[in-house]
């Protein structure tokens, strides 16, 4: 049975499969741009997301790591939309791995899949120079904790909802392509079940972190 994370790299990889096809029908103006970069970020805990977990993975303290990051999209960009781009955009997020006051490891591992709209305002002309970019989307999150014990036994938390992103960074153009970098701030609230503390419970979490992406 394919997994949801598994079912949403296969759209993406789909749909990034169909960009240079769109390409060749647009050789003298290009409209469609795909993209796939890497990146790592600090996740962030918001409201009372630490205490939960902490109930549920029988932990003292710890303290969230740092995560690496996988980007797949493309975008719709019209010369007459003057520097603006549409269309969708997929992030994997794994690691975080820390270590609890105990012992036990702790991981974070989610992806988000949304519809992101990138704008260059300097230069109004998408793929070149300053942007900003804006995602909604939905997604996935799990967390797994190993316990320290002779054992070796996982608790495991499962949740899913939104997540807005936002980013801003500085496009350099290649010949053929380009190269970007990009700090970006993300926010989730997700729904889900957590060990020891019960059903319906909000994940809020996010991450800050930096990217750096391949579009052609």
């Amino acid at each position: 049975m394919k997994t949801p994370v598994f079912a949403a790299a296969l759209a993406a990889v789909s749909l990034l499969g169909l960009v240079p096809a769109a390409q060749a029908q647009t050789e003298r103006q290009p409209s469609v741009y795909g993209e796939i970069g890497f990146g790592a970020g600090q996740t962030l805990f918001f409201g009372d997301i630490r205490t939960k977990l902490r109930q549920a993975i029988r932990a003292n303290d710890f303290e969230p790591g740092i995560a690496g990051n996988l980007l797949l999209g493309f975008y719709v960009a019209p010369e007459r939309w003057k520097g603006f781009g549409l269309g969708p955009r997929l992030k994997f997020s794994g690691g975080g791995g820390t270590t609890d006051d105990q012992g036990g490891e702790y991981f974070f591992n989610y992806y988000n899949l949304g519809l992101s709209a990138k704008y260059y305002p300097l230069s109004r002309e998408f793929n070149r120079g300053l942007y900003a970019r804006a995602t909604v989307g939905t997604g996935q999150l799990t967390t797994k904790h190993q316990l320290n014990d002779p054992a070796e036994t996982y608790l495991h938390q499962f949740a899913i909802g939104s997540v807005l992103t936002g980013s801003l960074g500085w496009t350099f153009p290649l010949k053929t392509k380009s190269i970007s970098l990009e700090g970006e701030f993300e926010s989730g609230s997700r729904n889900g079940t957590i060990s020891g503390v019960g059903d319906g419970q909000v994940f809020r979490s996010g991450q800050v972190g930096v990217n750096g992406i391949l579009t052609f």
